[in-house]
């Protein structure tokens, strides 16, 4: 799957697409989010999570970049 069909996917989809394809890689956590990301194919996905609302609120798809930074300290991505 590449980053341009994960993109064309509707939410539950995109949910299904993590958990069946997806390789959990890290977490970062605040007081008001916690963030997995995980590896599916050659890209990166955010799954945001609100301990309040008890639920998945955002899916982020990237290649590379600035949302990367947050993990850089804890994981070697080999780049």
């Amino acid at each position: 799957m590449t980053l341009k069909e994960f993109n064309t996917l509707d939410y539950d989809n995109k949910l299904f697409a993590v958990v069946d394809k997806g390789t959990f890689l890290d977490n970062y956590v605040t007081t008001a989010i916690r963030i997995n990301l995980y590896s599916v194919d050659k890209f990166y996905v955010e799954l945001v999570y609100d301990p309040e609302q008890n639920k998945v609120v955002e899916i982020r798809s990237f290649k590379a970049g600035i949302q990367l930074d947050k993990y850089t300290n804890h994981l070697n991505l080999g780049e």
